[in-house]
């Protein structure tokens, strides 16, 4: 059966975010005189979550998260798609595809983002955290999709970089790709594993 419904992470999958992520990262933890490299953030953001980064140094989401969005927020590091975001989009949408984007990030900036660069047109909805679904593995927003747009699982597809959005498709029921564009994420039990977006219409 072909897929016709993809639901997308956002940063680091849609959107290359993490420089100015992990800079702003790094801006808020040195607010409370932890010093970590560049490196060392993305690796955690990656591997795990920038929960797990401040939980890790005791710091609670109202001290560490309204600096974390304002440092990543000033950075002069540009967050823009990825090189063939737009193209696989388009391409999927023309064979009818729906799109759908779960992220971490916040409803109004992942718009704000999409229509920067002219591609909000391509995305039929997007859930953030600010819409108080639990946080990645959990299923409930995907769910939610589900029910909403009345989704087929058997041909629903959750796209991520992370190992938290494969587990959040895995406990929805639906398949899964990892996007793995670092090869340090280890064993992460994805139905496919791409290392280029253009990879995906293939699937």
């Amino acid at each position: 059966m072909a897929i016709k419904n993809y639901i997308w992470d956002f940063d680091g999958t849609l959107f290359d975010t993490y420089p100015a992520m992990v800079e702003g990262a790094e801006k808020a933890l040195r607010h409370f005189d932890v010093v970590l490299s560049k490196k060392e953030i993305y690796r955690i953001m990656k591997q795990e979550s920038t929960q797990t980064l401040r939980k890790q140094y005791g710091l609670s989401e109202e001290e560490f998260g309204p600096l974390f969005h304002q440092y990543e927020q000033e950075s002069t590091l540009l967050s823009a798609p990825f090189e063939d975001t737009e193209k696989v989009l388009r391409i999927l949408k023309e064979r009818g595809a729906k799109h759908y984007i779960l992220t971490h990030r916040n409803t109004a900036s992942t718009w704000n983002l999409l229509e920067k660069f002219g591609i909000e047109n391509l995305i039929d909805e997007v859930i953030g955290i600010d819409q108080d679904f639990p946080r990645k593995p959990a299923p409930d927003a995907i769910n939610y999709l589900i029910a909403t747009f009345e989704l087929m699982k058997a041909d629903t597809l959750m796209i991520g970089d992370r190992r938290l959005d494969i587990l959040a498709g895995k406990n929805a029921g639906i398949l899964t790709c990892l996007y793995d564009l670092d090869h340090f994420l280890g064993e992460i039990p994805a139905d496919f594993i791409v290392t280029q977006l253009s990879e995906i219409p293939t699937i």
